[in-house]
Parts: structure tokens; sequence; C-alpha cells
């Protein structure tokens, strides 16, 4: 579809030489029938398979299209979500739109590792959280799990470190952060415990999701994630947590409806639900969903800035402090490939990066489609990425 939101055909041509058409996903990333041309050269229905294709590659293949790259599909035969992109003599193929021929081994593995990670940034010279890692052992002592009581005496060690309060079963004066230490789409991330109970509860309940843990002190600031392609800063936004604004008249319950429908129209894979950190926050806030807020009164229905979880994209390209594009450079030169993205924490995006930027984590195969709808302006980052893949 157009940004007006009408479907629009891309013309593709395949290895077998005729002209396929490929009905394309929306910029918001949703998947409609995709008609390909297979190695034989007959045309075959992938419709059944769409469901597994991802928006990131829909937006590859439009652009490619555009810019005459040969689209080979082979999610028909195969079943999974990969495409050959040809061009002269070159060849990429890419798994899901982002696992490409020339992401390494050694800088996807290092990047998962967000521990790892802060500490080759922290000897860089780069801001980082303050934090600490834990791991359950593979296999717990035949006498019951020792784990337990080695998880507490870490999160108290942790939450006594981190905050400026040494009894750590009482409330901290700092909260912290929990999160998977190799974890994505902030799946098991909670903010705002100030208890070391509170902290290995959470760890031990989720346990069976995720072995290792990070506990990190917990930064304020503005949630901006900067897109690089060949070392270049093509693309800055702020990630905004999930929120809505009373107008006096409707219940919050409506209100949460009508942000969950919009989100998920630009974004199908944004997905507000209404969970236990939902209500923890709207009791904390004094509201409940029969409520009708105050007119112009803001109710914060998540902690972190998920934009898989009702988070909005808010583009700050334009805004962005110049020295921000030399800063991330240097970061991008520590992992050594094309495609990267840096999630950071900074009070004020047109402020320089130094006084006060604190790096979350890096992405080697990084989610770049919220660029493609974010607010105040969007960016075509499949065409940069083609792009960048095959010199053009």
């Amino acid at each position: 579809m157009t940004d007006a939101g009408s479907e629009r055909d891309v013309r593709a041509t395949t290895d077998a030489g005729p002209v396929s058409d490929v009905r394309a996903t929306t910029d918001t990333g949703s998947v409609n029938d995709v008609h390909t041309v297979t190695d034989t050269g007959s045309v075959s229905d992938a419709r059944a398979t769409t469901g597994v294709r991802q928006a990131r590659q829909l937006h590859l293949m439009r652009a490619a299209s555009a810019l005459g790259i040969t689209v080979h599909d082979r999610m028909p035969e195969l079943g999974v979500d990969l495409v050959i992109y040809r061009h002269g003599a070159k060849s990429v193929p890419v798994l899901e739109g982002r696992y490409d021929h020339e992401l390494r081994a050694r800088d996807f593995f290092l990047t998962e590792d967000k521990h790892a990670t802060k500490l080759l940034l922290s000897e860089a010279g780069f801001t980082t959280p303050r934090g600490f890692a834990f791991a359950f052992t593979d296999t717990p002592a035949s006498d019951g799990d020792d784990d337990l009581p080695r998880l507490t005496a870490f999160a108290t060690d942790a939450v006594a470190a981190l905050s400026a309060n040494p009894a750590a079963d009482a409330p901290a004066l700092a909260p912290v952060v929990v999160k998977p230490r190799a974890g994505m789409r902030g799946d098991a991330v909670r903010m705002d415990l100030v208890t070391a109970a509170a902290v290995a509860e959470h760890i031990a309940d989720r346990r069976h999701l995720f072995r290792s843990w990070i506990v990190e002190e917990q930064v304020d600031g503005k949630d901006l994630r900067l897109q690089l392609v060949d070392g270049e800063l093509v693309a800055a936004c702020v990630r905004e947590p999930a929120s809505v604004t009373g107008d006096g008249r409707t219940r919050l319950a409506e209100l949460v409806e009508t942000h969950r429908t919009a989100v998920a129209a630009a974004n199908p894979d944004n997905r507000l639900v209404v969970d236990t950190e939902t209500q923890d926050l709207l009791a904390a806030q004094g509201l409940g969903l029969d409520d009708v807020p105050a007119a112009g009164r803001a109710v914060r229905l998540k902690r972190t800035a998920n934009l898989a979880k009702g988070g909005v994209a808010v583009d700050v390209t334009e805004s962005l402090h110049a020295d921000f594009a030399p800063w991330a450079a240097s970061v991008a030169d520590l992992f050594g490939t094309r495609i990267l993205a840096i999630d950071a924490l900074c009070a004020k995006p047109h402020d320089p990066p130094t006084t006060g930027t604190t790096i979350l984590e890096v992405n080697t195969a990084p989610e770049w489609v919220h660029h493609t709808f974010s607010r105040n302006r969007t960016h075509d980052i499949a065409t940069r990425v083609l792009r960048s893949w095959f010199d053009l």
C-alpha cells in the first residue's frame, strides 16, 4: 500500500526471467497476497506462507523492484522468509529481511549479549549503565535447586551496589532495571524495581524463558534509536511508551482501545495488551479502566518504550545534534558491520551526545521498519540498505 493506505503492485523480475506481481505489504507491515515465480518459472500462490513473511523483507522486495534488483523469493519452496537479491554478478541472500551475507557471527552474537556489548563500549570510552550479570546453572543440584539462594544473594548485592541505600531489602533510593542478557522486543524487561526481593522474584518467575539476566541501574532520559548504514547516521527517532491523553469525556478503556487500534494500523506487530504491568501503572496513577481522565491528563500504560507493546516512534533526525553523527559512527567502528542501530538514553536529542548520553545496546541485525511510519518524518531505509549491499 501507499502512505495513503491503498494497495499497490510491485513488479519483480525473477530468476526465471518473466515478470511477476508481488502484491506487497503496506508501510504498516500488513501482509497481502504475494505471487512470485519459482525456480521452475511457474507462478505459485505464496499466501499460505505469508504469515511468516517479515515486514522488513517486503519493504526490501518493493525497494529492490524500484532499483531494478532481481527478487528471487525462496519462501514458496522452503517455507521460510528467505529472499535472494541479485544485481549484476552479485547475489545477497537475506533471511527475514535482517540477516544478510555480511553479518558476521562474531558481531551478531556479541551484540546479542547485552552485557558483553556494554563491556566493549565501556572499554572504548562510551557511557553505559552500571550493571551485573547472573546466570542459572544448566543442571540444578540433585537434592534441590541451589540456584535460588544464589539468585537471592546476587539480587541483594546488585541492588545494594546500584542504589544509594545499603539495606537492599528496604526501598532503594534509585530503582533498577532487570532484563534478559540476550532478549529482544522488550521481552521480560522490568523497570522501577526497588528491592532485592522484587528483582529475585522477577527473574525466578521467568527462568524458564531466559537463563542469563542483567540487573542494571535505571537511567532517565529520552529513548533514542539511531539507525546507521555504512557508518552514516540515516535516521533517528525517540521511542515513547504507550500512553493516552484524557479528554474529560471518554472512559480510559475506550482511550486505550483507540490507541491500540491506531498503533496496530501503523504496525501490526505493535500489540498493546492491558496486562499486570498496565494495571499496576494505572493503579499508581490512581486510575482504573472505567475512570474518565481529565482533559489533557497524560496516562502511562507501559514503563518501557517498546514498539511491540503500544509504543510510538517520533522522528528527530532533523533536530538531532550534529555531533551524534560522528559519535554514532565511532560506535559502529567497533563492530565492523554496514547496518547497525544504537539504542541510547539522552536528556535532549538536540544536545551533544557527550552531555549525558548512555548507550543501552547495539543491534547488528536491527529492526528498522518503525522508521517507515514514525511521526514527523519517515525514511526509506530499505533503499538505503539495498544501495549499500550492491554499492549503488
